[in-house]
């Protein structure tokens, strides 16, 4: 394969993410995707949505349920 195929990616040798970290990156991307779309968007609904996920994954993580 070649590197601009949309092929399997090789597994990284780092540590797995934390649930909440991998979605504030999700959030974050989404967050500027919508913003670019040029379709109504309501970033406060938007930002208090992802920060009500990010205290349950906190609480999740604190349990070691995530």
């Amino acid at each position: 394969m070649s590197p601009t195929d949309d092929g399997p990616k090789p597994l990284s040798l780092e540590r797995p993410q934390r649930a909440r970290e991998a979605f504030a990156e999700y959030g974050a991307a989404e967050r500027k995707r919508r913003q670019d779309s040029g379709a109504t968007f309501d970033q406060g609904l938007f930002d208090e949505a992802v920060e009500l996920v990010m205290r349950k994954l906190q609480r999740l993580e604190d349990e070691g349920l995530a």
